[in-house]
């Protein structure tokens, strides 16, 4: 939610000023192409089909924007997005891309186009003694680091925003919960300087995994 001066970059000025995560988020997949650092263009290339996953998932939420003012968390509808979340779920890591829109008339374009596309690889590493699972964060955002217990039903990630060191932010912090038995992904994306929080995402989301329907789903 704010201006500033164009990087050498185009397609990372856009994705860097948006104020929204992850993904996704948040923790989220697309295939073993593996980006050194922070993903340079919007989804990683490679010849061919995906690598097959283990498992795929897709989410559809919304997310709803804030901003801490006077000490106080204040609702900026215009910012407000619906996204969707592509999570291909590897052994050793998970690939996502997530789409997101802003549909508010008043919507001012200071977070970036209306329409953005987000990629996220989360490298895993094994459980330890306590059944904690830290994971390494390569994406369109930045680079990151978090941990997650072993039935990746929480998590806790921070990315390292890749922004002027004049904007209002520098860091996101992702909390996410996962509640497979009722299909729900439900998350806070927080926009932070430091440790001031700064604007934040409440988000949803709806799971819908593979399945066949004995009859179709739609007649008149």
């Amino acid at each position: 939610m704010f201006k500033r001066a164009p990087r050498k970059s185009p397609a990372l000025t856009d994705r860097s000023r948006s104020s929204l995560p992850f993904i996704v988020g948040t923790l989220l997949s697309l295939s073993s192409a593996a980006c050194s650092s922070t993903v340079t263009g919007v989804l990683p290339t490679r010849p061919g089909p995906l690598p097959k996953p283990d498992l795929t998932l897709v989410w559809v939420g919304h997310g709803e924007a804030e901003r801490l003012e006077a000490g106080s968390w204040k609702r900026v509808e215009p910012f407000d997005y619906e996204f969707t979340v592509e999570q291909r779920r590897y052994a050793d890591h998970w690939e996502s891309v997530k789409h997101l829109k802003r549909l508010h008339p008043d919507y001012d374009g200071s977070a970036g186009p209306r329409e953005q596309t987000l990629f996220f690889r989360v490298d895993l590493d094994k459980a330890d003694s306590e059944g904690n699972v830290a994971v390494h964060i390569r994406s369109s955002l930045g680079q990151g680091e978090g941990r997650a217990d072993r039935s990746f039903r929480t998590a806790s990630l921070a990315m390292h925003a890749d922004v002027s060191r004049f904007a209002p932010f520098d860091t996101y912090r992702i909390a996410q919960s996962y509640r497979y038995e009722s299909g729900e992904l439900v998350e806070t994306v927080s926009l932070d300087k430091g440790s001031t929080p700064w604007v934040r995402n409440q988000e949803s989301a709806t799971l819908f995994a593979p399945h066949r329907f004995e009859t179709p789903p739609t007649t008149r």
